[in-house]
């Protein structure tokens, strides 16, 4: 941030015009500064790329019929009540890998705490504290990614599978047909 004020009363007596002096005020940061504020944003980056994720999958098992405000935003979810509704949704949509998404959901309830810690002076002024957080937040958001393309990767295999026994079908009944056609002549 600058400031800049002209300084009428030293250049009376130096003899020179108001307008050739003037006095800059720069906010300088240290080093150490400024890697505590590029810890704090990737803390809080981290998290929101974790919650994004969670919406994200709340919204493919549900078909997109859920209305979510952007997180920090007015009406936005807490974490934890995401999870909730994350669990919830799983269950209804028979989520084949239930036990491995409710245990990720366990370990995620801290999440929020893990945010927050930046707020703390002792925690947000360790800068390899604060790396933690993020490798935790990221870790956390790389399983809910994981158990939600695996569910979809299941999803279209298994349609494929149904698509792959229809065809069977049709194409045995379709190879028993010319007999059948035959045998009429």
């Amino acid at each position: 941030m600058r400031s800049r004020s002209i300084s009428s009363a030293p250049a009376g007596r130096l003899g020179r015009l108001p307008s050739e002096l003037s006095s800059t005020i720069v906010a300088g940061k240290s080093a150490s500064e400024r890697g505590r504020a590029e810890s704090i944003r990737d803390v809080v980056d981290a998290y929101r790329r974790l919650y994004g994720s969670l919406q994200r999958f709340v919204l493919m098992l549900t078909a997109d019929q859920l209305n979510f405000a952007p997180v920090g935003t007015s009406g936005s979810h807490s974490l934890n009540q995401l999870l909730s509704i994350l669990a919830e949704q799983a269950s209804v949509a028979a989520f084949v890998r239930l036990r491995d998404l409710k245990a990720a959901i366990e370990e995620a309830r801290c999440a929020e705490q893990l945010r927050d810690a930046i707020f703390s002076d002792t925690f947000s002024n360790d800068l390899a504290a604060l790396r933690k957080v993020v490798t935790e937040l990221e870790r956390l958001d790389a399983a809910f990614v994981g158990l939600c393309v695996g569910h979809v990767l299941d999803q279209h295999a298994w349609a494929a599978g149904e698509l792959s026994a229809a065809s069977a079908v049709r194409h045995k009944t379709h190879a028993a047909e010319p007999a059948l056609a035959r045998s009429n002549d």
